[in-house]
């Protein structure tokens, strides 16, 4: 059985924080006017609590052996996802798009569990683990994925050094390094953790959901940047900000990257709530290849 997930403290929760609720309201109603289909859900506060507490009850579920088990485990998975508590296409899906994002931060997921008890959160991530809710669709299921990678990429892989000064920025209690490489993509909307410069508007983040933390924005962006590039594209080209993160995303994130997907989200001047559920074309590896 995999390792105990021990790293508590500034774990990212997909749906929470807090934000003035002008923002919030502005946010949401442009979220309802561009994607009506969607059912649009109110981001939680996020609270550390909630973390501890969604991490201890998957800690007694693996170490009392209370999980069904999927036997034949595939050959050639990596083997962070290849858990025989994991369904053989989940474990599949999720090779698939690790095998896919930037190579340079895969060593750094360490723990990776998808819960089938239908939780409370669809996602879960911090540094070193995910937690992914199994029974959402497919299409969902990899972009929360994508997004919660982002946080990995952010929180673990391009994490600063303890010999430099704090930069001012915190996850909960743990301080962000002054040389931490995601410092420069934060101070591009934020003053601190949460709060916004003083120019910011809800234009300036990719969804409603990036405006409520410096974290989220990474991560949102992150998967923006992944599915829906030619969105984030068109709307970059008009916005400054928003421009200013694509390079970011580019030059940082994604360098050695190829395309993974087609985006079919269009860009008509309305922001989305949450990427995770933009509509896009997952591209298989041959298609991959062709790019």
């Amino acid at each position: 059985m995999r390792a105990v997930l021990v790293h508590l403290i500034g774990f990212v929760l997909l749906l929470g924080s807090t934000l003035p609720q002008d923002i919030v309201a502005h946010a949401e109603a442009k979220a309802n006017e561009a994607i009506p289909q969607l059912a649009i859900v109110r981001p939680q506060k996020r609270d550390p609590s909630i973390t501890r507490k969604a991490i201890k009850a998957v800690k007694r579920r693996t170490s009392a052996k209370q999980i069904i088990k999927f036997p034949s485990p595939s050959v050639g998975l990596l083997p962070v996802v290849n858990q025989e508590d994991i369904r053989i296409h989940h474990r599949e899906m999720a090779d698939d798009v690790l095998r896919s994002l930037p190579v340079e931060c895969t060593d750094h997921l360490e723990n990776f569990y998808v819960r089938y008890d239908n939780p409370e959160r669809r996602g879960l991530a911090g540094k070193r683990s995910i937690i992914l809710d199994g029974t959402v669709p497919d299409d969902e299921f990899v972009a929360l994925l994508i997004h919660e990678f982002g946080h990995i990429t952010d929180l673990g892989c391009m994490a600063g050094s303890k010999e430099m000064a704090p930069s001012g920025y915190k996850d909960g209690s743990e301080i962000i390094y002054a040389n931490d490489p995601s410092v420069s993509f934060y101070s591009i909307s934020w003053k601190d953790s949460k709060t916004q410069t003083v120019n910011s508007s809800p234009e300036d983040f990719v969804s409603g959901y990036a405006g409520w933390d410096a974290f989220e924005d990474f991560a949102e962006t992150y998967i923006y940047y992944a599915l829906q590039n030619e969105s984030f594209r068109t709307r970059a080209r008009k916005n400054p900000v928003l421009a200013a993160k694509y390079r970011w995303m580019s030059r940082n994130a994604f360098a050695s990257t190829t395309k993974i997907a087609e985006g079919n989200f269009v860009w008509e001047g309305r922001i989305p709530w949450d990427t995770t559920k933009l509509s896009y074309k997952w591209l298989v590896n041959d298609e991959i290849a062709l790019k």
